[in-house]
């Protein structure tokens, strides 16, 4: 056996785990530079949710971030990788991911650790032929989950798939702490004896199991685990860095790391957490063995406790948790991790909220259906196929194969939309998450600013003054992705419009879609929700003789597909309304005309308003 290397990920994994993604750039440098020297086999600082947030909530450019980090660090660095999707959730043209792998390693990355969410091979080939292309490393991830069409064979195939593709080492990736002792060994093994690759470990610390499969992953010749600095360790996040030094001093798998260095760097990195008090949730930081049996991942949990609050069914998430499996099944047991495991949440909660099974479907469970995603693991029930897609038929080819290249026209885009293009990076910003992006390019992004609840009274805050309305952290989970082309209202210059006489109002910040906006609220009552619109509109309630279509949830106005007039028949969506970051068809109950319509494209609706009426 040979010492064990460990991969320091507070900077990354910790940090989107137990912070929501929020720790600033004047934050993550210094830190970076205080745990370069240490002995890591390399720092886990780029990828993931943080990209998004940089963008959308801290008014920060990764990219500027990572080089950064670059310029203060010799260690290795590693970005991870939601394969085709790279740091986004729908698959994206091979231009795109071409120019982000290049871009990523000019920045400074090494490793790129490549993972998708359904293991479908086809969306790792080009992020890992692109990752060879640019001279660095290519990680190949293996996602563990468990359920009867996932064995220990089938993922040793995977292994060896990617070890085709050109994977130079492969890391099992468990982001709900699945993996035990026994599975771990035998996994480790197994693979190395089918690629002789070395093999990594990332175990999430929540069930209490990470240590167990570190040690056996180890003992059985793995070559690093992913571990996170003690203030930003355990519960949802990893195992903690000092605590597995410890745990492994005087054995010959004992990691050669400055154990004092660390502890300096933990030391400072704790200092830096009252800043971030307003994003600390507790709950977070606590071991949860209830993982073990539904297999959701803590930021999947939240989310669906966000989903259940908005959709008025906290109340049965008993059965809400009885149907997500059900669902899982239904789709061919996907591993429950971002963005499957959000698509099967929400799905779930819709249909104990409508009290029928897929009455209401969320575009992306259609989408997955399609095969969008990719391939499923298992077979998909062909009665929900049916249902949800009808004639349609799924694809058979890789997604990206029916995705035209998308970078000259994003550019085109931002140029129609007056948007400086400083760079290549800027372009890759818009395709990712066009709203920030054009957000942070304009000059107009806000970022939010720290909380000094835990800060003594007499400290100087380095937050601009100017910058104190700042949009309150969403613990909803992960976000999905806005459709492209798809653009919520813009309400940000509601308070300017001219002419407008000067009454009482209120200024609320809301977020649709993963996008916050603040609303001016003129005049009515405070305590209607959306402007004081008359309760009979605002309800699910019409004139004797007609039927209401109502919205099944809060959310925003996509589409209204039909028109006075017109008439429709049974299951005809009249409505697409876009909620919980998803887009879902609104059907007519019955056949009818259409006699009214009560709101327009664009509107915030909330639960059960009126949206259709036909007689």
């Amino acid at each position: 056996m040979a010492a064990i290397g460990l991969i320091e990920s507070a900077l990354r994994h910790g940090q989107q785990t137990l912070l929501l993604s929020r720790l600033r750039q004047r934050h993550l440098v210094p830190m970076a530079e205080r745990l370069d020297g240490c002995g890591f086999a390399a720092l886990d600082v780029f990828g993931g949710a943080p990209y998004e947030v940089a963008l959308a909530h801290l008014a920060e450019d990764p990219f500027v971030r990572l080089r950064e980090v670059r310029e203060v660090t010799t260690t290795p660095l590693l970005c991870l990788l939601r394969g085709q999707a790279l740091v986004g959730y729908r698959q994206l043209a091979d231009d795109v991911v071409d120019s982000f792998v290049a871009e990523t390693a000019a920045a400074g990355v090494d490793r790129f650790r490549c993972f998708d969410p359904l293991n479908d091979l086809r969306n790792l080939a080009r992020p890992i032929s692109a990752v060879l292309a640019a001279g660095r490393h290519p990680e190949g991830a293996i996602v563990y989950t468990e359920s009867p069409v996932h064995d220990l064979a089938g993922f040793i195939e995977i292994g060896r798939g990617l070890a085709a593709l050109g994977a130079r080492s492969l890391c099992i990736l468990d982001a709900s702490g699945l993996l035990g002792a026994g599975n771990a060994r035998a996994l480790v093994e197994g693979l190395h004896h089918a690629t002789r690759l070395p093999v990594a470990l990332h175990c999430a610390s929540i069930t209490g199991q990470a240590g167990f499969a570190y040690l056996a992953g180890a003992e059985a010749g793995a070559v690093s685990c992913d571990v996170a600095l003690s203030p930003l360790a355990g519960g949802a996040s990893l195992p903690a860095t000092e605590g597995v030094l410890a745990g492994l001093r005087g054995t010959e798998l004992a990691p050669e790391v400055d154990a004092a260095r660390v502890a300096a760097a933990a030391d400072a990195l704790d200092a830096l957490l009252p800043w971030y008090r307003s994003q600390v949730q507790p709950i977070d930081w606590q071991h949860d063995v209830r993982t073990l049996r539904t297999q959701l991942a803590p930021s999947v949990r939240a989310h669906l406790s966000w989903e259940c609050e908005t959709q008025g069914v906290a109340d049965r998430l008993p059965q809400v948790l009885l149907e997500i499996p059900r669902i899982r099944a239904e789709l061919g047991y996907p591993p429950l991790i971002t963005p499957i495991a959000q698509v099967v949440v929400t799905q779930a909660v819709y249909n104990v909220a409508a009290g029928e099974r897929y009455l209401t479907v969320a575009e992306e469970v259609k989408d997955y259906l399609l095969g969008l995603y990719g391939r499923p693991p298992g077979p998909v029930d062909p009665a929900v196929q049916q249902l949800v897609c009808g004639g349609e038929e799924p694809l058979t080819v890789r997604p990206a194969d029916v995705i035209d290249p998308q970078l000259e026209r994003a550019r085109r885009e931002m140029e129609r939309e007056g948007l400086p293009i400083p760079g290549p990076t800027a372009v890759l910003h818009y395709c990712l998450f066009p709203q920030a992006a054009a957000a942070l390019l304009a000059g107009t992004a806000r970022a939010e600013t720290l909380g000094d609840e835990a800060m003594p009274a007499d400290a100087v805050l380095d937050e601009p003054a100017e910058e104190a309305m700042a949009s309150a952290p969403s613990h909803a989970g992960p976000a999905l992705p806005r459709p492209s082309g798809v653009a919520g209202p813009d309400l940000s210059g509601a308070a300017e419009e001219a002419g407008d006489p000067v009454i009482p109002a209120r200024v609320y910040e809301v977020e649709v879609g993963g996008e916050s906006y603040r609303v001016l609220v003129r005049g009515g009552d405070p305590t209607e929700p959306f402007g004081g619109t008359a309760g009979e509109e605002r309800r699910g309630s019409a004139r004797p003789g007609t039927t209401a279509i109502t919205a099944p949830m809060q959310g925003l106005v996509l589409q209204l597909s039909v028109a006075i007039g017109d008439a429709v028949v049974a299951g005809q969506t009249v409505a697409v309304l876009e909620a919980m970051k998803m887009q879902n068809d609104i059907a007519a109950p019955a056949a009818g005309t259409v006699i009214a319509l009560h709101v327009e494209e664009g509107a915030i609706v909330g639960r059960d308003q009126l949206l259709v009426s036909i007689g």
